[in-house]
């Protein structure tokens, strides 16, 4: 890793932290953040992190969650938003690797594993678009395989989360979160203690493995 690259990487690391603590600053009166689990945070710094996705408030939570294992991922975000004139600064600010939902996804999946080898982890929400059943809140959507590619092709792990509560704060098709003082919200992030091992050519069978766990998750803090 060059200087100019160990740069890019502590800068986008300290953009994640300050964005996580001003995102906890502002929505903390309305929402209360619950993070359980996560054994082997402390000693594994290198990983793909695997959660779902129900709400596009899984963002705001995620980092939050993040945080408190001091890590700092890097986004798979869709290029429009890392192009795009206001949005886009902050994306590659993150160091966020732009996805082209319409090409084969071959060049963003190079990236990532680029990114892992070099020691950078990745967050990946591999439904890719949002998914919540409210008759049976325990469900996945179809996952894709990018999570299995990514931990085979980089030689990492995957952790596991889940994110519950963040479909109550901003519904499918909300366009604002619902803040209400008088009524915190609480949103769950679940860790799993232990880290997924993934290896051979199987990644539907190994992305089956990674949304099981983030449903056992799911079940756990339904359970607690």
């Amino acid at each position: 890793m060059t200087s100019t690259d160990r740069g890019r990487r502590i800068s986008a690391e300290r953009w994640l932290a300050l964005l996580a603590r001003v995102c906890w600053f502002f929505t903390v009166p309305f929402v209360r953040y619950e993070v359980r689990g996560g054994r082997c945070a402390a000693d594994l710094r290198v990983a793909v992190i695997a959660a779902n996705h129900r709400s596009m408030f899984d963002v705001v939570a995620g980092l939050i969650c993040l945080h408190r294992f001091r890590h700092y991922p890097r986004f798979l975000v869709h290029r429009t938003y890392v192009e795009g004139t206001w949005v886009g600064p902050f994306a590659r600010a993150v160091g966020a690797i732009p996805v082209d939902r319409e090409g084969s996804g071959a060049a963003s999946l190079d990236q990532a594993v680029a990114a892992l080898r070099s020691g950078i982890p990745i967050l990946v929400m591999p439904e890719g678009r949002l998914y919540w059943d409210p008759a049976h809140p325990i469900t996945t959507g179809p996952a894709k395989t990018g999570v299995a590619r990514l931990a085979v092709g980089a030689d990492v792990p995957v952790v596991a989360a889940a994110l519950v509560g963040t479909e109550l704060v901003m519904p499918l098709k909300a366009r604002l979160p619902r803040f209400n003082p008088l009524r915190r919200k609480t949103v769950v992030c679940q860790v799993a203690d232990e880290p997924l091992w993934l290896a051979g050519e199987d990644h539907r069978a190994d992305t089956g493995r990674v949304m099981a766990e983030i449903r056992r998750l799911m079940e756990l803090t339904a359970a607690l």
